[in-house]
C-alpha cells in the first residue's frame, strides 16, 4: 500500500537576532561557541589523549571502590 507524499511549503523556523549583521569573529550568526570545530588541517590529538587518560582514570577509581566493596562486605 502506497501513500501520496505529503506536500510542504518551506519556511524560516529560527532566524537569528538582529545583531548577528555586525558580528564577525568566528561561531556564526548565533555568536561563538565553546564547540567551534578546528581547522580541517588541525590535529585533535591532544584532545583525544586527554580524554582517554580521564577515562582510565575514572576506571580505576571504579575498580578500585569494587574491589574494597568486595573485600570488606564479603
Amino acid at each position: 500500500m502506497k501513500f501520496p507524499r505529503e506536500k510542504r511549503e518551506s519556511r524560516t523556523v529560527v532566524t537569528p537576532p538582529p545583531e548577528a549583521l555586525q558580528r564577525v569573529d568566528g561561531g556564526g550568526p548565533w555568536g561563538p561557541t565553546q564547540f567551534d570545530l578546528p581547522d580541517r588541517s588541525g590535529s585533535n590529538s591532544q584532545t583525544i589523549l586527554i580524554v582517554v587518560l580521564v577515562g582510565v582514570v575514572v576506571l580505576l577509581i571504579l575498580a578500585g571502590l569494587w574491589v574494597f566493596a568486595y573485600f570488606r562486605f564479603s
